[in-house]
């Protein structure tokens, strides 16, 4: 049986650009989408959501406006990976993560969770229609969310974190070597891996969310200083047999490449200039 996939959008049209997540839903009604999806309005009666989930759903797509402190219309694709658990139930919760909360205390949380938000402009006065620069991320938001739900399911944790390494050490090469000065497009990444588009684009989600890969101006993904301390680390267990082999480190026996356990991978990592 497919598993079944439940997109749903929070908000309040009449405080404008609240109803960034049911102007996504309504454009998103209008895109050929598997026989296995559904779509729910919410608005702002979050109690819905916890039920509708009672239902039995694989993976789910929470829409929203989501105020991060970014600039207005900046959009945020995220996966979550951990719900608070509710201490009280209220009929009329309209936040999405205590709707999350409450489903979780039913037993109802899919196993897979993302959250699809803009940054809104104005979400305070009574008017209808989203702001300019918040509607233009709308069809932004409705890419993001087809290429989730044409995605593969979150495969078994060692797979996983198997995909995430490989972009990892693939990141770490790219730097090393100076391609496009360290940072690449999703196309690049998929082009050197023996992942589909949807299998790389969720682990990508979850190298972002857990803090080693950033994007850059310009849709372009690159090591954060954590990220590339993990990459150096993975990359070296990978081809340790090679570097063990006594080529590669420098003349400083001070080096990263003579003292660390990463050797000569650490030192290209966080030495270029040195000559190996």
């Amino acid at each position: 049986m497919s598993s079944r996939t439940l997109v749903a959008a929070f908000g309040n049209v009449l405080r404008g650009d609240d109803g960034f997540g049911i102007e996504v839903l309504r454009q998103l009604a209008a895109a050929p989408l598997p026989a296995s999806v559904e779509l729910m309005e919410v608005g702002t009666g979050g109690i819905r959501l916890a039920q509708e989930l009672l239902g039995g759903y694989d993976r789910l797509i929470v829409v929203d406006a989501m105020n991060e402190q970014g600039e207005p219309g900046t959009l945020y694709v995220r996966l979550v990976e951990d719900i608070a658990v509710a201490r009280e139930i209220d009929m009329h919760l309209a936040i999405p993560s205590r709707a999350l909360m409450v489903a979780r205390a039913l037993g109802a949380l899919p196993s897979e969770i993302y959250m699809v938000g803009c940054e809104p402009e104005e979400v305070d006065e009574l008017v209808t229609g989203l702001s300019p620069v918040v509607a233009r991320a709308v069809p932004a938001a409705v890419r993001a969310i087809v290429d989730l739900l044409h995605a593969a399911p979150t495969p078994a944790p060692g797979v996983s974190i198997a995909r995430m390494d490989e972009i990892l050490e693939l990141l770490f090469w790219m730097e090393g070597e100076g391609f496009a000065g360290g940072s690449t497009t999703f196309k690049g990444i998929v082009r050197f891996l023996a992942q589909s588009e949807g299998e790389v684009y969720a682990a990508l989600q979850k190298l972002l969310s857990r803090g080693d890969v950033m994007e850059v101006e310009g849709s372009e993904y690159r090591l954060t200083e954590v990220g590339r301390r993990e990459a150096s680390r993975r990359f070296a267990e990978e081809f340790a047999p090679m570097l063990a082999q006594g080529h590669g480190e420098c003349s400083d026996p001070n080096c990263d490449c003579q003292t660390s356990p990463e050797g000569p991978a650490a030192c290209r990592a966080f030495h270029p200039e040195r000559n190996h």
